[in-house]
């Protein structure tokens, strides 16, 4: 029997076609050694999404999906998170990667993987990396390096360096590991106890947590696209982060790639028509701009507050995972 390679994702049914190209990149792409099992975390794919992402399995390639609102109410405190969620960038959903470990016991070892990118890479040798006994395998997010206010932000107020801080988009979990140190329990005694605010809420609470046990990955597996960033050669995952998505712009770095495996994810004309219908509204466009202005405002905000992940850390260093 060939081993089993679990990788998760967390979607709404607005998320089923860059959904889709992204599992189609990770099956064209995937060595045949293993077994892949893809994991579709949500509460409302509709049944006609459902049925395309589906047809999407095949031999030792499996798509299953995983309602989660009966599974988070197993979690003791999960109900208070929801009023900690804040604007357009930001639902429930985006924390539920920090609770793959203790939702799904079965596994000691797991990738999670955002919707809005691609794998060009065999997935395989992602898996295959050794963590030894680190908590989680991560890139450092190089995308926010010219931005001031999110370097500030890092600093001051999630406590770590920001030339280490990693993003979540593509993660390698050692859900062993994460279990033994009870990251969903001290993750809800964070959420409830101190109410912190975030400008990338799960992000900000997996660095702030796991601090000094990140196993840093190649930044060939998540690959960030920046207009003002040279590009990677031979990127095994691109992760159209921010603002660089190409169904929200004429031209984004990568987009040949993405373009490649959007023909072969069954919604190709989906992806296109939104596209255009995205950039034919002014209002659209011009909102979009706004969100990420008042991302980058809340960042110098909260960079000046008093209470922090930083702050509190500092005076009981054992609320981080590897103190």
């Amino acid at each position: 029997m060939k081993p089993v390679v679990p990788i998760f994702f967390s979607v709404n049914d607005a998320y089923s076609p860059f959904l889709a190209t992204a599992i189609s990149s990770i099956k064209v792409n995937a060595s045949r050694q293993y077994t892949y099992r893809i994991h579709i975390l949500t509460d409302d794919i509709s049944p006609a999404n459902r049925s395309r992402l589906q047809a999407l399995s095949g031999p030792d390639f499996q798509v299953e999906f995983f309602p989660l609102s009966s599974r988070l109410r197993t979690l003791q405190g999960v109900d208070a998170l929801e009023k900690h969620c804040f604007g357009a960038f930001a639902s429930l959903t985006i924390y539920f990667r920090l609770f793959i470990p203790a939702l799904f016991p079965q596994y000691d070892k797991a990738i999670y993987l955002d919707a809005d990118l691609v794998v060009p890479g065999d997935i395989s040798r992602l898996w295959e990396e050794d963590l030894e006994d680190k908590l989680v395998g991560a890139v450092a997010d190089y995308s926010i390096q010219k931005i001031a206010p999110f370097m500030q932000y890092i600093d001051r107020y999630v406590g770590v360096d920001h030339r280490q801080y990693v993003n979540s988009g593509v993660l390698l979990l050692n859900c062993k590991r994460l279990r033994e140190e009870d990251l969903c329990g001290r993750f809800l005694h964070w959420a409830q106890t101190y109410a912190l605010q975030t400008v990338a809420p799960d992000q900000d609470y997996l660095n702030a947590l796991c601090w000094e046990g990140i196993h840093y990955l190649d930044p060939r597996w998540n690959t960030m696209p920046s207009e003002s960033l040279p590009g990677l050669t031979n990127p095994r995952i691109i992760h159209f982060n921010l603002a660089s998505k190409p169904w929200l712009n004429e031209h984004a770095p990568y987009e040949d790639v993405f373009w490649k495996y959007a023909a072969l994810s069954g919604f190709e004309a989906d992806i296109r028509a939104r596209q255009e219908q995205f950039l034919r509204d002014t209002q659209a466009v011009r909102r979009y701009k706004e969100a990420i202005r008042k991302l980058i405002a809340m960042a110098a905000r909260l960079a000046g507050k008093e209470q922090s992940f930083r702050s509190l850390i500092d005076r009981q260093i054992e609320l981080r995972l590897c103190s």
